[in-house]
């Protein structure tokens, strides 16, 4: 039978009204089992409902957990062991060894996978942190494991800085896993949680790309320089030994999802990672349902998905060093959710022009269909980075043509981020940006 040891090991403190966890990967509307602002932990742990998701490994259902974001189930790397064995590890009375602080949502970024905006604490955020803090403190001095923190920054945030600096486990082998986009682990930060040092410290740094144009677009608010120049510090301290082992992170979506060779090569040759993992961008309810369709390019309907999937072959993934959080999986296939709508087309083209459509996505097809039934315009090229037959060619295909044989050419997408990405194809390819206009 399979087992999952978060089930009985594991605390996960999701949000900053108190509530708490068996595991950060379960369904959200049905995986709460207490509050630790009103509830004794070790009473919620052990509870009726906290064993009621126990069952559901008791009768191989786990119907609450969510596959598509579960990377053990996503592997299949469940542990499979005998119904004897499993007995035998089952508990009258559970207390957390693992313990992750996720309740601080304090940000100096505002990545779009992750929020629309930045966070700015509400009226009596302060006390909610102390009092987490306070409740939280005699459960960490005891923790074989302790996270933070997985909605925010802890090195941006002065709620988790003051609980990284106050902590001293009780148990020496205990350790920690910190996750980061880098611009706050700087010296002056280390300087003061480095006492953690004396124990095992795992970092897990997001950065998402290495490209400054892309990093930009992708890690909205963060400082390129200044996360480069920390990338450096993280791997001498890696080198000296007082970092355990160093992790580096990409959330694979349209824009950056070409890089991941290169992202691979550049942090085992270029600095002192351990690890490359590779997460799919997952839809937490923070991104308009538009915006996740363009990102997600594991989505079969995805114009970029066949793409990918020629990315997965490159031998820098065969790399053991290398964990692809997803596997082999494959989202949903999902359509574009917007409606065909001409109205797309940009009000100053005019009857009768002559245009080159370029992008073959939902919005692209919708948009030659139209002016295929309609004739408002003559499509003279359709073009898209992604295809290349006899009906859809590659933008390439503009260099024969003459400025002269079009009049506009149509940015087929809704997404700002793809629009630019055209555009600077298009520019490089010293086409005229007057003749360039956009959908979005």
């Amino acid at each position: 039978m399979k087992f999952c040891h978060l089930f009985y090991d594991y605390l996960y403190i999701d949000n900053s009204d108190g509530g708490i966890c068996l595991c950060p990967w379960m369904d959200p509307k049905n995986s709460c089992i207490g509050n630790l602002l009103h509830d004794k932990v070790e009473d919620a742990y052990n509870g009726d409902y906290a064993n009621y998701l126990r069952s559901t490994m008791d009768d191989q259902t786990f119907k609450f957990c969510r596959p598509e974001a579960c990377p053990y189930i996503q592997n299949n790397e469940l542990e499979e062991i005998t119904p004897e064995e499993y007995e035998k590890r089952k508990k009258n009375f559970y207390y957390p060894a693992e313990i992750n602080m996720a309740y601080d949502f304090v940000c100096n970024q505002s990545c779009e996978t992750c929020r629309k905006s930045v966070f700015i604490p509400p009226a009596g955020y302060g006390e909610q942190m102390s009092a987490i803090q306070q409740k939280l403190a005699p459960y960490l001095d005891k923790a074989k494991r302790i996270t933070a923190s997985g909605h925010g920054d802890p090195f941006a945030s002065k709620y988790m800085m003051s609980v990284l600096e106050n902590l001293r486990p009780s148990d020496p082998d205990a350790s920690f896993l910190l996750e980061t986009n880098g611009v706050f682990f700087d010296e002056e930060h280390w300087e003061r949680i480095k006492h953690l040092g004396q124990f095992r410290i795992e970092l897990v740094v997001t950065i998402n790309s290495f490209d400054p144009f892309i990093y930009r677009h992708i890690s909205r608010g963060g400082n390129y320089e200044k996360m480069m120049h920390n990338l450096d510090f993280m791997s001498q301290l890696r080198k000296n030994g007082e970092i355990a082992h160093l992790t580096n992170t990409l959330v694979i979506q349209d824009r950056n999802f070409r890089e991941i060779p290169s992202f691979i090569k550049r942090s085992f040759q270029e600095y002192a990672f351990d690890q490359v993992i590779l997460r799919p961008v997952y839809q937490w309810g923070t991104m308009d349902e538009e915006v996740y369709w363009f990102k997600d390019v594991l989505n079969p309907c995805h114009p970029y998905h066949e793409e990918y999937l020629e990315i997965l072959k490159d031998p820098a993934l065969d790399d053991p060093r290398v964990y692809n959080f997803g596997g082999d999986t494959e989202h949903v296939a999902r359509p574009y959710p917007a409606k065909e709508r001409i109205d797309l087309l940009p009000a100053k083209v005019l009857p009768g022009s002559r245009i080159v459509v370029y992008g073959a996505g939902q919005v692209g097809q919708a948009l030659v269909h139209k002016l295929g039934e309609t004739g408002y315009c003559n499509v003279v090229l359709w073009i898209d980075q992604c295809f290349d037959n006899k009906c859809i060619l590659s933008p390439n295909s503009l260099l024969n043509m003459s400025p002269q044989d079009y009049d506009y050419i149509v940015l087929a997408t809704k997404n700002p981020f793809f629009a630019e990405e055209m555009r600077t194809n298009l520019i490089d390819m010293k086409i005229s940006e007057k003749n360039i206009i956009s959908c979005s």
